[in-house]
């Protein structure tokens, strides 16, 4: 029996393989003919059964083992594949519960259905910002604007391309857009993300161009807020008190322009080593102005405690 077991050693790896043939090319080559006791040929015949045995319960190890997919072996044998909208309407739950990778498998599926879909590409690079990878959420926010070409993808995808730290991309996107456009509330929103834009890139004389063009196209305390904010940026602390005391006469109901006018004039008071008793005056009554209106403001309550206000 000492040359079965050795027939057994020499075919295992390859019937392990799914090699049958050679381990059996190997069995008729191998002097088996004949044991120590010399029964004819039972040895060879020994030997075949054993190898086909082996095969049997084999499974082909040179293959990789994929798992299924859960989410397409929940679905029934029958079902018709969910939709794109449906997939996105999955992936817009998954991600209010939290699961952003879940739902970006569930866009990945909808970009294979439909690719270079440049909303599926939007809804990524949003949900790409959501985990933190700047740079896929770049690159689907791109797609996304290379693949429509409206003005209104433009303002969707720029938020993100600043996100992810492209703001002067983002602003190349806006401006090649704004010429082409005369609709008042989309110009609007293309210039309020240009503005945004241009700050966070640090170009304070792009922002502020922006801004003004805004203000032009859409006169109210919201421009004049962002102009304002503009102008802080850009250390142009008297104009940006103008800016947002033009916006409290337009709505004396904005606190966004009353704290503004209030950091403006505290930041004037700082400026001039808090000698300047008016700036004082003028920064105290903005901010009790905005409390005023609405009490539940804590960081406006901090800022006055910390500087003695």
């Amino acid at each position: 029996m000492n040359s079965v077991r050795s027939f057994i050693l020499m075919t295992r790896p390859l019937v392990s393989c799914l090699n049958v043939r050679t381990a059996l090319r190997l069995a008729e080559c191998t002097d088996v003919r004949r044991d120590v006791h010399g029964a004819p040929h039972t040895v060879l015949r020994l030997a075949v059964l054993l190898a086909l045995l082996l095969h049997a319960g084999c499974r082909d190890w040179s293959k990789p083992v994929i798992p299924q997919d859960p989410e397409l072996a929940a679905l029934a044998k029958d079902a018709a594949p969910p939709t794109r909208d449906e997939l996105h309407a999955s992936a817009t739950a998954q991600s209010k519960r939290g699961d952003a990778r879940a739902a970006l498998r569930s866009l990945q599926r909808a970009l294979a259905m439909h690719p270079a879909d440049p909303q599926t590409e939007l809804l990524m690079a949003r949900e790409y910002l959501a985990i933190g990878e700047r740079g896929s959420a770049l690159e689907y926010a791109t797609l996304s604007s290379l693949h429509d070409g409206s003005p209104a993808r433009a303002v969707s995808c720029a938020p993100i391309m600043v996100a992810a730290g492209a703001p002067q991309r983002a602003a190349r996107l806006l401006e090649s857009k704004i010429p082409a456009v005369a609709e008042p509330t989309m110009r609007t929103w293309l210039l309020q993300e240009l503005v945004a834009a241009r700050s966070a890139a640090g170009e304070h004389e792009g922002s502020l161009a922006a801004a003004h063009d805004l203000v032009a196209a859409a006169p109210g305390a919201a421009s004049q807020a962002i102009f304002g904010e503009s102008l802080l940026r850009a250390g142009r602390l008297a104009d940006a008190e103008d800016a947002f005391r033009a916006g409290t006469i337009a709505d004396p109901k904005s606190t966004v322009c009353w704290n503004g006018l209030g950091t403006a004039a505290l930041n004037r008071w700082l400026a001039g080593g808090k000698v300047d008793a008016s700036a004082r005056a003028r920064a105290v009554a903005a901010f009790e102005a905005s409390l005023a209106i609405d009490a539940e403001q804590p960081k406006v309550v901090r800022l006055m405690a910390s500087h003695g206000l």
